[in-house]
């Protein structure tokens, strides 16, 4: 499986009371065992941005609506019980067919 998330992020994520569009594509992501590689090629952009978002960065005022929709698919799938993926391979799979091009598999494993 991959690399869990940090145990910062989750904390973070257990604490805030807030919802901040961040906060919500934080929760999603984690939710759905998403990594942030997959995320950010899920949306279009780099894995550095995911997780300044995650850690509160500011997002662009041209990605918001963008990532609304993301977060509200995502957690369509959850409720309907199409995310979590069982495996790696089955993340990614779903990864690549949202974004309709490969993902990497470079994910360290532990």
């Amino acid at each position: 499986m991959a690399r869990s998330f940090s145990h910062d992020l989750l904390e973070r994520i257990d604490s805030d009371a807030g919802e901040t569009l961040n906060m919500k594509l934080a929760k999603t992501a984690v939710a759905a065992k998403l990594p942030a590689m997959y995320v950010a090629a899920m949306l279009g952009v780099s894995r550095m941005a995911v997780h300044s978002w995650f850690r509160g960065g500011e997002i662009r005022q041209s990605r918001l609506e963008k990532i609304q929709g993301f977060v509200k698919l995502l957690d369509e799938d959850l409720q309907a019980g199409v995310l979590p993926k069982k495996s790696l391979a089955e993340t990614k799979e779903y990864a690549e067919r949202f974004s309709g091009r490969p993902v990497s598999s470079q994910i360290k494993l532990g």
